[in-house]
């Protein structure tokens, strides 16, 4: 059985191969910042461990870091090592490979789409069989005709700039409304418990989670101009073979982002279609 494991860089490597830094000289990058060295070697530390550990584990299992993906893997298995966004960004990665996602650092880290904390648990779960597959549904976008980069959480439309208003034109169920706020969200069951669910608190008082497995997705329209006028428009469900519309009215650097990796100019004149894909992300969990 072939498995790859992508792992994540830790903040220390990744900012040193940023920077070009000697050790000494990173460290005094952090001093003059005020970061805490001390828990960043940590982290560094324990994400070298987790490394380790899983290939100890798995000693035939191919090592990817995240930064050098380039194309799809083809594989019996792909292992996330990392956090959420770690698990995100090899999901882009993934057509029909099972991924599983291992937290290599849960001390800082939630890793609420990542089923495992322990790496030594998801070796023996996967030993012993113990585990199921979902089918965590996918979005996909066409801007001006052009296929983006699948989503496993959200697509997010508006302005880059968080000073600027963003301004659409949404088409919905046969209904459309021209709306000023600060962007647009689109996402799945994935999604829901992030962002979404943050910028969503004054529509959705209690919140408005759903399952990973779910077969619909949501949007949220955040910090709605005039919120109470239409205020059905601003929030609302997408159902398979349903999609949302939204013609860009951005006049300073619209754009849109796919679980806030790819980026994509979503500017004055741009039309985006947004709908559930054919193809979910087929993903590894414990069977409980």
């Amino acid at each position: 059985m072939e498995i790859v494991v992508v792992a994540k860089e830790s903040k220390y490597e990744y900012e040193q191969r940023k920077f070009g830094l000697t050790n000494a000289q990173l460290a005094e990058k952090y001093k003059s910042e005020h970061a805490n060295l001390k828990a960043i070697l940590t982290s560094h530390d324990v994400q070298l461990t987790s490394r380790k550990k899983i290939l100890s584990l798995f000693p035939s299992a191919k090592l990817m870091m995240m930064s050098n993906l380039h194309a799809s893997i083809s594989a019996d298995l792909v292992i996330s090592l990392g956090g959420d966004n770690s698990f995100t960004y090899t999901s882009h990665f993934v057509v029909d490979t099972p991924i599983a996602g291992i937290n290599s650092d849960p001390s800082r880290s939630t890793g609420a789409l990542c089923g495992w904390n322990d790496i030594f648990a998801f070796a023996d779960m996967w030993k012993k069989r113990a585990y199921k597959k979902e089918a965590w549904i996918r979005l996909n976008a066409i801007i001006d005709g052009k296929q983006i980069t699948p989503a496993t959480c959200e697509y997010f439309l508006g302005e880059k700039l968080r000073k600027d208003m963003s301004r659409h034109i949404l088409v919905y169920r046969g209904r459309e409304y021209e709306q000023k706020s600060s962007g647009v969200l689109i996402v799945t069951g994935a999604g829901s418990t992030g962002w979404y669910d943050t910028a969503g608190r004054y529509h959705f008082p209690k919140g408005n989670r759903f399952a990973k497995t779910e077969k619909k997705a949501r949007f949220l329209i955040t910090e709605p101009f005039r919120y109470e006028k239409e205020k059905d428009l601003y929030a609302g469900e997408l159902l398979p073979g349903e999609e949302v519309i939204l013609y860009s009215l951005n006049d300073g650097q619209g754009y849109a982002t796919a679980d806030c990796w790819d980026e994509y100019d979503f500017s004055r004149g741009k039309k985006a279609s947004i709908r559930i894909s054919d193809s979910p992300l087929h993903v590894v969990v414990p069977h409980i």
